[in-house]
């Protein structure tokens, strides 16, 4: 009898000691907002997507520069973020790699904590030949980071789905944003007259 009286005594103390952890930790992260009022929450919008690459065409016929992707693939996997924006940066041009690797490398970048590096990325895959760029580009403009969300912008072309983003982008928090966006727009809109 003595034994029950403990248990139930026992779990409702094991129970307010955790509640007492649980609030604690909660306490200190909203301290630290109350601080500092400016601190927003980090949301990588494309940490959950899964990007398919392709050959470009043409790239079958010329032959994979071994030392330029194993120079590629080196820098993409340094610790270094300025390593591995130049990683990317090479991938944004027209570069001879074939296509397991450039899958690989996109996709550890667009998940990267570094958000110059998801950045890069976004701008990496408008310029390959990706079947899901629309889709990156969209959930690029969700990200928290405003350098993913202006190469978003960017990246955008001319198609019915880029004018599209670019009209929801005219409703983002960031002026930059909505500037770049409506400059795009009224761009694409002086060469539709011009046609």
């Amino acid at each position: 009898m003595q034994k029950l009286k403990q248990l139930k005594f026992s779990t409702p103390i094991l129970f307010m000691v955790s509640s007492l952890i649980i609030a604690g930790s909660t306490s200190n992260i909203f301290a630290s907002d109350i601080d500092n009022p400016d601190s927003k929450p980090v949301f990588n919008s494309l940490e959950s997507l899964q990007i398919s690459c392709t050959t470009n065409s043409g790239d079958n016929e010329r032959e994979i520069d071994r030392d330029l992707t194993t120079k590629i693939i080196n820098m993409a996997a340094s610790n270094q973020p300025e390593q591995r924006l130049s990683a990317l940066s090479h991938l944004a041009g027209k570069v001879s790699i074939d296509a397991g690797t450039l899958q690989k490398i996109l996709q550890a970048a667009i998940r990267d904590d570094d958000s110059n590096v998801r950045a890069q990325a976004v701008y990496a895959i408008a310029h390959q030949n990706c079947t899901d760029t629309p889709l990156i580009l969209e959930h690029a403009l969700q990200d928290s980071e405003l350098s993913v969300r202006l190469m978003a912008i960017d990246s955008l072309g001319s198609d019915e789905q880029s004018v599209n983003l670019l009209e929801y982008a005219l409703n983002d928090e960031e002026e930059a944003i909505r500037e770049l966006a409506s400059t795009k727009l009224e761009a694409l809109s002086n060469v539709s007259k011009v046609q």
